[in-house]
């Protein structure tokens, strides 16, 4: 029974230093991605996301600022999630944003189609 559970610490600690090793070696947040993530958060503005997911942009923005913040302290898997973190916000706020637009939309057709109809009826 000893044996088991010093196997068990030793396969631990093995995997405990192979965790550590990797993520010591992750590779720093490039200039292009910080770019890249602040072109899909302009994208999702172009998209009307600061009147319709406002929510949603700003958290992808602040998310943005984190990444540049740990991208500046060398934190580099933490500026990775953040500018994960702060794309999918983005994205989510371009697609809230369109949704919104195509309803309004839909909407407006379905109220110009029961005008017509009314006008035919007469």
């Amino acid at each position: 029974m000893k044996k088991m559970n010093m196997t068990g610490v030793s396969v631990v600690m093995a995997l405990s230093f192979i965790a550590g090793g990797c993520a010591s070696g992750v590779s720093p947040v490039t200039p292009g991605q910080l770019a890249e993530t602040e072109a899909t958060i302009r994208s999702a503005e172009s998209a009307g996301a600061f009147d319709r997911a406002p929510d949603l942009l700003q958290k992808a923005r602040q998310a943005l600022g984190a990444a540049q913040q740990a991208s500046g302290r060398e934190d580099h898997q933490v500026a990775r999630d953040h500018i994960l973190e702060a794309t999918a916000y983005a994205e989510a706020a371009q697609a809230k944003a369109q949704t919104e637009q195509m309803k309004n939309e839909a909407t407006a057709v379905r109220r110009q189609a029961d005008e017509l109809e009314a006008k035919i009826k007469r």
